[in-house]
């Protein structure tokens, strides 16, 4: 085994996980140790960030009170944080066309691993089987980046 060329696509996926294969065929390594190391790579990014997301809603939604209160204090009028945004709204229709199985699935593919896995969070979060999709959402796409890496190259 590759070991330079394992921990290279490791990191990569911890990162941007649709590039990460591309090297696999580079370093000469075998079909499962590419799919295994990009895999592992984007799970462990996936379960920080997913996890850890969760302290930064809170620290966000505490940041939000303390202006509120600072606001009302000075005399001024707070921030209106639920105003309807054109990104808002963006964002609820991507929600609302997807779905739970297609943000779950894709969206550390489509994004980084880090923002996929703060907008999985943020939205289905409160489930007990998001995770686990998520986990399954990137088995799938690293068989499926490390097929078309290895019939590219």
């Amino acid at each position: 085994m590759n070991w330079i060329g394992f921990w290279s696509i490791y990191f990569l996926a911890m990162v941007k996980f649709m590039v990460s294969t591309l090297p696999g065929p580079g370093f000469k390594m075998a079909f499962h140790e590419t799919w295994l190391a990009a895999f592992l790579g984007a799970a462990t990014a996936s379960a920080v960030f997913y996890f850890g997301s969760e302290v930064v809603m809170r620290i966000s939604h505490r940041r939000r009170i303390q202006k509120r209160d600072a606001a009302l204090a000075a005399g001024k009028e707070p921030i209106n944080y639920n105003k309807p945004t054109r990104t808002k709204k963006f964002i609820i229709q991507v929600k609302h066309r997807f779905g739970f199985y297609g943000i779950t699935l894709f969206a550390p593919l489509l994004f980084s691993v880090p923002i996929g896995n703060y907008v999985v969070a943020k939205f289905y979060g409160k489930y007990q089987t998001t995770f686990w999709f998520v986990l399954l959402g990137l088995a799938f796409n690293a068989f499926l980046l490390t097929l078309i890496s290895y019939a590219l190259l």
